[in-house]
């Protein structure tokens, strides 16, 4: 099953205690803060694409002490009924992880210790993807590297490391989006040379964006089946992704994205590489 199949699991978390409280990334300003009501239209909207794309959506309370937990697919990494928890690099978010943890240990989750981790390393799973057999692992600005043999260990699969070096796109899933085992939607300008190369070998078709088109937070997508909730999409973009034969669902998030979130960022996939087909 490739990780993108149809009645993929997703967790959204609710954005009652979402706002702009402090400032961790080039995208954040505490003085432009997100309206409640349309950000509560946009997680209601984009909660109902998920499911009209097949995708079968969960949610859960927030928290008030920690504004960013809107963007629950930063705590752990999920996949065949076992999770590992991440280890934040800022303060401003590190009790997201355990309230992640909590949540997906009650609801039937077993968690993978990361006790050999090496002292400083962290991991978001902002930067872990699943493409074909193999994990991508971005660091360079919120994981670290050092983490990387961790993540392999506890999934058993290889880790393919991806150097990030413009901080507007400071996790993995902001400039790659895998579509299918041979096809993903990519933003190399966001990497350093020996990464772009890489996955240029890994990745048969590439859709190559520019930064300007990936800062529409195209790349930061979910896709389920032929399915792709975008939150918006440039018309050269999404021409190529019909071409393709994928249905675009457009479900704008702009208020999320004055803290730098886009629609991956707020849906945990509770089953990264498709291995399980746990039911809650």
């Amino acid at each position: 099953m490739i990780p993108q199949a149809a009645q993929r699991p997703f967790l959204l978390r609710d954005p009652e205690h979402f706002k702009v409280a402090f400032e961790i990334n080039p995208w954040m300003s505490t003085k432009d803060q997100p309206d409640p009501d349309k950000t509560r239209q946009e997680w209601s909207d984009l909660a109902l694409n998920l499911m009209k794309a097949g995708g079968t959506v969960h949610s859960a309370p927030s928290d008030p002490d920690w504004p960013d937990m809107v963007f629950p697919t930063d705590t752990a990494i999920v996949s065949g009924g076992r999770f590992l928890t991440s280890r934040f690099s800022t303060q401003d978010r590190h009790g997201e992880a355990r309230l992640g943890a909590d949540w997906l240990s009650r609801n039937g989750w077993t968690e993978i210790p990361s006790t050999d981790w090496p002292e400083g390393a962290y991991l978001e799973g902002g930067d872990v993807l699943a493409f074909g057999d193999k994990l991508l692992g971005g660091y360079g600005v919120r994981t670290t590297q050092a983490a990387h043999a961790g993540l392999a260990k506890a999934f058993g699969r290889e880790v393919v490391p991806v150097k990030l070096v413009d901080p507007r796109f400071y996790h993995l899933d902001m400039s790659v989006c895998p579509l299918d085992d041979r096809r993903a939607i990519v933003s190399p300008d966001a990497w350093d040379e020996a990464s772009r190369k890489r996955l240029h070998d890994l990745i048969e078709e590439p859709l190559v964006v520019s930064v300007e088109e990936a800062m529409t937070f195209c790349v930061n997508s979910v896709v389920i089946g032929k399915t792709i909730v975008m939150s918006d999409c440039p018309a050269r973009v999404g021409r190529q992704l019909e071409a393709w034969g994928f249905e675009l669902l457009i479900s704008p998030v702009g208020e999320f994205i004055k803290a730098g979130g886009g629609i991956r960022c707020m849906t945990l996939d509770l089953d990264l590489c498709g291995e399980t087909t746990k039911e809650l």
